[in-house]
């Protein structure tokens, strides 16, 4: 399966799909063979999204392990402006509304920069019973057709903030993507409500925590260029430090963005390392400490899988208790900091208290 970028004419997309192993279907002239009826499960990601290796590039994982276990065809596109995706999301509704086949198609957007359009044209797709969405989260079921998913990050982030104080030196930097999403700012949260609630190790200073939001815009600090991240950097020792330079973990909560955090951390003299976000990182063995992971990508097979066969539920909200986050220790921290840390025990603490935001 290729994903598709650029800006492509809705006319084309009315027109192709794609099958699990890339080959592009064109609907025929009269005469010609007739289209695949196989389902066809459609993606149309955040604004440069997909490639951040990282929660959308799960996300893509999971719908192609969906299409080699079930035999579906898919088609997963990554617009490079929000005024692209509302060209493809335009396109991909008005396709399900006004099919006259039996073909199943089912529609997934991860992205809450489209949430007053979702919401504003969900209900188009009643006129179609073999066409679907899934809208994943947000908090708020949809009024009409479509079904809702919420990943709850409190309570992994609640556990990084944990074991930061076992893994960090100095200065712990949370680098948020911005302030306006639900999901950055409950992962915050919870990492920063961690933090506070444990006491450094034993004959340790105490750790200093310092939040930057990255952006003030919605669904902004997802992007950000390598000399931007070098920048930051500067600017987040020199406020921490003066002209001095020590050791800093910082932990990106910024999707792509982390990347280039990653690239201008390995470029500094000071001493630096970070807490992996959403996949697991831990393979960079001499600067990650450990991964806050988030399995989007089994939940996004298995809810295909619950679309196929009709299952699919309304609206849930699912988390550290459902074992779709978690913690994974990295081969760089200490063995004597793991020596004083139950995992087990600081997990149902962490399960405790995301269950209580929501009275799970």
């Amino acid at each position: 399966m290729r994903r598709i970028t650029g800006w492509l004419l809705a006319a084309g997309l009315l027109l192709t799909g794609c099958t699990k192993e890339g080959d592009i279907i064109y609907r025929p002239t009269p005469g010609e063979e007739q289209p695949s009826t196989l389902p066809l499960v459609t993606v149309i990601y955040d604004p440069n999204g997909l490639g951040d290796r990282s929660y959308n590039d799960l996300i893509y994982k999971g719908v192609e392990a969906a299409a080699k276990k079930y035999g579906v065809r898919t088609l997963q596109l990554s617009p490079e402006s929000k005024e692209q995706g509302l060209v493809y999301l335009e396109t991909m509704f008005s396709q399900m509304e006004n099919a006259r086949d039996t073909v199943r198609r089912l529609f997934i957007t991860p992205s809450l920069i489209f949430d007053d359009y979702i919401r504003a044209n969900n209900r188009r797709l009643e006129a179609n019973p073999y066409a679907d969405l899934l809208y994943l989260e947000t908090t708020m079921p949809l009024e009409g057709k479509g079904s809702t998913l919420y990943i709850d990050y409190y309570g992994a982030m609640y556990m990084s903030g944990c074991m930061v104080q076992y893994a960090a030196k100095d200065v712990v930097s949370l680098l948020l993507a911005n302030p306006t999403m639900q999901t950055v700012r409950e992962a915050g949260d919870g990492f920063q409500a961690g933090f506070n609630d444990t006491k450094p190790l034993n004959g340790n200073k105490p750790l200093a925590l310092h939040v930057r939001y990255l952006s003030d815009q919605p669904v902004g600090g997802f992007t950000v260029a390598d000399s931007t991240a070098t920048r930051i950097f500067e600017e987040e020792l020199h406020s921490l430090y003066g002209d001095k330079i020590n050791n800093v973990t910082f932990v990106p909560v910024c999707g792509g963005s982390m990347h280039a955090f990653f690239r201008a951390a390995k470029s500094f003299i000071s001493s630096m390392n970070y807490v992996g976000v959403d996949a697991d990182m831990t393979a960079d063995k001499d600067y990650c400490v450990f991964s806050t992971l988030k399995h989007i990508d089994k939940v996004i097979a298995d809810y295909i899988g619950m679309w196929l066969n009709g299952s699919m539920p309304k609206h849930k909200q699912m988390g550290l208790a459902d074992g779709l986050t978690d913690v994974v220790w990295g081969s760089y921290t200490y063995k004597t900091s793991l020596d004083q840390l139950n995992l087990d025990s600081l997990r149902q603490v962490a399960i405790r208290k995301e269950g209580e935001r929501y009275a799970k």
